[in-house]
């Protein structure tokens, strides 16, 4: 089979010329692909997720796949690990056109991790990291001394220090998410898929990450790289490959683009500043949610004092596994919690359940939208309706056109596409999914807004709306206290910071002592502090 054409760099319909001999940042150069696809089109009641796109993988290169939430990314990814078959095209691999279903793509060396984690939770981190391939002994049983080996080994590979008998279940967001990239690893695949690695990771960890990416690339494999965080696009691709609505929009050399650029591709046009304005001067008016020597139980979260005013939007920052997402547990009634709270000037007790946070207008927007934040089976109408469908209800009874009237709303105030409230929640695109979580809470009124990483996993355009969104609320004198993995959007977004260690928080920054540099600093000193002062105990 011949490999398919392509044209001179700076066209907008396929690869560059570069992509044929390698770029001066891969070790690799002018060597065979690994994989070619060719014409790939697949569709779906209709609908084209995929319309002719050709890819190219070369031993040795990073190829950052970019593109808005429903382009066609995870489609196209699902093709080349045989979970789809293409309705039109051809994939070659070493030169060979292939029929892949998922057993064969990994016996030819393609592995991928997918945004959806499918580790299982019920299960230990060493029987995850082992799990088709455990080490039997001569009896048949599972060698479990030479299991935990190797999953120490694997979690070694991906910087994660956890006991391998650990279960998954009581594990972080970011730690399952670092289990399954070992699990994947583990195979020493020669193409190694990437979807969205390092959301919900901290910075340290997605450094961590970023040179392993590297550590790969060096060793020759062929890596395709999904990530809406620019930054680490830009600092580890060789090449930057655009699709739009399941079509190629373009592809550029990483080093001889810039974000400005691949943003206009991804979307069609060039956007405004991608936050929103702050407020020049902070309101003095009175707390929306105080905290007065708040712990929560079973948790290093301890003495915890802050306040939200309306108009700001306040952040809660540190490294990773500090007591921020406990805290805003804690706060909407998810753990059992202790101190004082204050809710529009009031003083309460803290919320024993979350029926009865979300009673008085305190809602959580969770990390993990698909198993914290939406039931995926249901509809995106059923979804939204879910937190209130009480108030639509007589004798018990749920009114239709009611509950259809305000999912009809909330799609439409949230621009969630396809703007169809009958749709399945699991067949929308990530960035979709996450505007019907947010959507949903806002569809109950709250007084106080809690977000753990509300743009996690969706792309820029996506992002912008949500940002906006945020500050609107905020303005609208609604109480707006979140949390975020990526530090560009803590700086970008947040009024005050809080940055917490070991539990407290340990210094707040207001106004232009915001920046990447002071949250990290104290992040790190924070946590020095804090374990001397245990020390001295």
């Amino acid at each position: 089979m011949s490999e398919p054409s392509y044209p001179v760099s700076g066209q907008d319909s396929g690869l560059p010329a570069q992509a044929l001999t390698g770029t001066p940042n891969s070790p690799v150069s002018g060597q065979d692909p690994i994989l070619v696809a060719t014409g790939i089109t697949k569709t779906f009641g209709g609908v084209h997720a995929l319309r002719g796109v050709d890819l190219m993988l070369r031993p040795g290169r990073v190829l950052a796949l970019a593109g808005e939430n429903g382009a066609g990314k995870s489609t196209l990814i699902k093709v080349l690990t045989g979970i789809h078959q293409p309705d039109e095209g051809v994939i070659s691999v070493d030169g060979e056109p292939r029929v892949l279903t998922p057993a064969r793509a990994r016996e030819l060396g393609i592995a991928a991790v997918a945004q959806e984690l499918s580790v299982l939770d019920h299960q230990s981190v060493a029987e995850n990291l082992t799990l088709g391939r455990e080490p039997v002994g001569r009896l048949g049983l599972v060698n479990r001394r030479e299991q935990l080996t190797l999953a120490n080994d694997m979690l070694a590979r991906v910087g994660l220090r956890i006991d391998p008998n650990a279960m998954i279940r009581d594990l972080s967001l970011a730690q399952k998410q670092l289990v399954e990239i070992g699990k994947a690893m583990s195979t020493s695949p020669r193409v190694l898929i990437l979807d969205e690695p390092t959301s919900g990771l901290r910075e340290g960890d997605v450094e961590t990450l970023l040179n392993l990416v590297r550590q790969l690339r060096a060793e020759g494999t062929a890596i395709v790289l999904i990530t809406h965080r620019m930054s680490e696009m830009f600092e580890v691709s060789d090449e930057i490959v655009v699709l739009k609505d399941g079509q190629l929009a373009g592809s550029r050399p990483t080093s001889q683009t810039d974000e400005q650029e691949i943003v206009k591709l991804m979307v069609g046009r060039e956007l405004a500043a991608i936050y929103p304005d702050k407020p020049s001067r902070q309101p003095a008016v009175a707390e929306v949610l105080g905290l007065g020597g708040f712990s929560v139980l079973g948790t290093a979260v301890h003495g915890i004092s802050l306040s939200v005013l309306p108009g700001q939007i306040v952040a809660l920052a540190g490294l990773a596994g500090q007591g921020q997402t406990q805290l805003l547990e804690g706060i909407a009634g998810l753990r059992r919690a202790a101190g004082t709270l204050m809710l529009r000037g009031k003083p309460r007790r803290a919320f024993r359940s979350v029926a009865a946070a979300i009673r008085a207008g305190v809602v959580l927007i969770p990390e993990d939208r698909k198993t914290q934040g939406l039931v995926l089976p249901m509809s995106i109408g059923q979804n939204i309706s879910l937190p209130t469908v009480g108030r639509r209800a007589v004798a018990g009874w749920v009114r239709p056109a009611a509950e259809r009237r305000v999912a009809d709303e909330t799609v439409t105030k949230m621009s969630i596409r396809p703007p169809d409230a009958g749709r399945i929640a699991a067949q929308l695109s990530g960035g979709n999914q996450q505007k019907v979580v947010i959507g949903k809470w806002l569809a109950a009124d709250p007084a106080v807004v809690l977000c753990a990483d509300p743009t996690r996993g969706i792309d820029v355009g996506t992002k912008q709306e949500i940002y906006a969104l945020l500050r609107r609320l905020a303005d609208d004198g609604i109480g707006v206290l979140m949390l975020s993995t990526d530090l560009s959007e803590v700086v970008g977004l947040a009024d005050v910071v809080h940055v917490m260690a070991e539990g407290s928080i340990v210094r707040t920054l207001i106004g232009e002592q915001i920046t990447e540099e002071a949250i990290t600093g104290a992040a790190f000193q924070g946590v020095e502090e804090q374990l001397a002062e245990v020390v001295d105990r």
